[in-house]
């Protein structure tokens, strides 16, 4: 091996340890002195999905395709935990561990990555262990196509990144703005196609939504879950696009707020 290479290779092999500290880092302290810890992340999800299955079923609606309710809530219920999760975890890590980056190697941006890939992986950890209690309770769902189901996952998790990237950044930036951050986000929850699919929508309201990566990013894992749902709705463009606006509005936003004040470590 080269000495370039070596220096390449353990330049890599030091930031992967990195990741892999601020990840476990975090893991502790999410939930430190509760008696469930780190189970909430994945009890939360669950909670949901049986708290909409009964609405569901006191209000006597049917997922408008042909497919299991607690599946088709499952399918949209993980994407939005994985939106939401991201941008809160990010958040919270640039601010809560912000010290490390006193430390030699830690970057605002590693506390970030390492934030957006514990969510991701918890995410495919909750969807597994989802549909695995489905099994117990009813019959295995059958997966239509994984590589698809899949991508619409990793969609999400390009999205959130991008707005967490923005919402961290600005968060460190002002006070008031880390607070806007949950109530701009609560209006998702209702918009995202957790309920609906998108052919279910009146035509009038249908292009009002067409900006919604997240809408998107549901519909295309529901197509690579079920067989008899093909959507002709979702685009990965639109939520390509949009996560690189909020990702380029965060670099210029670093930038400006690194040359604006020198207390701010946004290295």
């Amino acid at each position: 091996m080269t000495n370039s290479a070596r220096i390449i290779t353990e330049g890599a092999w030091n930031w992967a340890n990195a990741i892999n500290t601020i990840m476990l880092r975090e893991i502790r302290c999410r939930f430190a002195g509760d008696p469930l810890g780190y189970l909430w992340t994945f009890l939360v999800p669950v909670l949901w999905i049986g708290t909409l299955m009964f609405f569901f079923s006191l209000l006597g609606r049917r997922p408008a395709i042909p497919v299991d309710t607690s599946v088709f809530i499952a399918t949209g219920v993980v994407p939005y935990v994985l939106f939401r999760y991201t941008i809160s975890s990010m958040t919270r890590v640039a601010s809560t561990h912000r010290h490390l980056v006193h430390f030699a190697n830690v970057r605002v941006s590693d506390l970030l990555f390492a934030a957006a890939l514990l969510e991701l992986i918890n995410a495919l950890i909750i969807f597994a262990v989802i549909f695995a209690l489905i099994t117990l309770l009813d019959q295995m769902p059958e997966v239509d196509d994984p590589l698809q189901t899949v991508h619409g996952i990793l969609l999400t998790a390009v999205f959130a990144a991008s707005v967490g990237r923005f919402a961290a950044i600005a968060g460190m930036v002002s006070e008031t703005a880390k607070r806007m951050v949950p109530v701009i986000l609560r209006p998702m929850f209702w918009i995202s196609g957790i309920f609906f699919i998108a052919p279910e929508l009146p035509s009038k309201i249908l292009p009002f939504l067409d900006w919604n990566p997240l809408l998107h990013a549901i519909e295309t894992t529901r197509d690579g879950v079920f067989l008899d749902y093909s959507s002709s709705f979702a685009d990965d463009w639109v939520p390509l696009t949009v996560s690189a606006a909020f990702l380029l509005a965060s670099y210029v936003l670093q930038t400006a707020a690194r040359r604006g004040s020198d207390r701010i470590e946004l290295t």
